[in-house]
């Protein structure tokens, strides 16, 4: 009889790591952190929440889009909800620098500025806003919390940016079958049909999509639908079977059973927190 064993759910704030310097601002924490689990220990886990991880010093292997082998210079990730990796620094020495996002505030720059949908590694604009926010937290007070929480925002505004000019350089055909995965989500799709929109062959539309964004289309239809049901789940009279046949899952329970898996948290603990601020995971959207 084969053993399934429970994925490590990570919660706001939770990294493999001790840190040095925290300092909680607004609906941001940031913090500067040093690794304290060997590279061998270090299983797959999931963040519910959407977080950056600065490389500052070490060598670091991540699953991330645009990531090399093995990073050994400062370099800025973006992990959104849900993500599932088994990220990690190989050796002693290293330092990283994170800023942790809450449920309310993803939320609430959701409706300004559209955050990648999946692990990537960003550009010069967000990296520098990053850098400048962990040389200028070297020691911080709790009188610094505006400024840290302005240059959060500034951060996520950068963030937006690089990703539009993912969106900017992919080919037409394949921001059409995104927008299709997208716009669609709840109905019954296939790659043929992903790829028949867009009028490439589905080897050749698995393959670029992964080199632009960083996922299979499978992959980016299932986090559609995990988002459309996080927002449908606000309206609290939405029963759940409704929001899941509108999200294309055959019955309740196989949708209970992926949101959790996902997020951690199933999709009543999800309206709870979405609802009382208290708990559950943060509402996002694909751009």
């Amino acid at each position: 009889m084969q053993t399934v064993t429970s994925r490590r759910i990570f919660a706001h704030d939770e990294f493999l790591g001790q840190y040095e310097m925290r300092l909680p601002a607004g609906g941001f924490v940031v913090a500067r952190r040093v690794p304290t689990v060997p590279e061998h220990e270090v299983e797959e886990h999931t963040h519910t929440e959407a977080h950056f991880v600065l490389l500052m010093r070490g060598a670091y292997v991540s699953s991330a889009a645009g990531a090399p082998a093995v990073a050994e210079r400062p370099l800025l990730i973006y992990n959104p909800p849900g993500t599932t990796h088994r990220d990690c620094f190989r050796g002693d020495g290293g330092q990283f620098f994170t800023v942790s996002v809450s449920m309310a505030t993803q939320r609430h720059f959701a409706y300004a500025v559209a955050l990648p949908d999946h692990a990537c590694v960003l550009g010069r604009a967000a990296l520098g806003v990053a850098l400048n926010m962990a040389a200028s937290g070297a020691a911080p007070t709790p009188h610094d919390g505006l400024i840290v929480e302005s240059l959060c925002a500034e951060l996520l505004t950068a963030t937006a940016l690089d990703f539009k000019d993912v969106l900017d350089r992919a080919p037409a055909w394949l921001r059409r079958a995104r927008e299709l995965m997208h716009d669609d989500c709840g109905t019954e799709l296939s790659l043929s049909d992903v790829a028949m929109v867009a009028g490439v062959h589905p080897v050749h539309l698995t393959r670029t999509f992964r080199h632009h964004f960083g996922c299979t289309p499978g992959d980016y239809l299932r986090r559609c639908r995990l988002t459309k049901a996080a927002a449908l789940l606000m309206d609290t009279s939405a029963e759940l079977v409704d929001v899941a046949e509108a999200c294309g899952y055959f019955d309740q329970a196989h949708f209970s059973h992926t949101f959790k898996a996902a997020f951690g948290v199933s999709p009543r603990g999800y309206r709870l927190g979405a609802t009382t601020g208290r708990a559950g995971l943060p509402d996002t959207r694909p751009a």
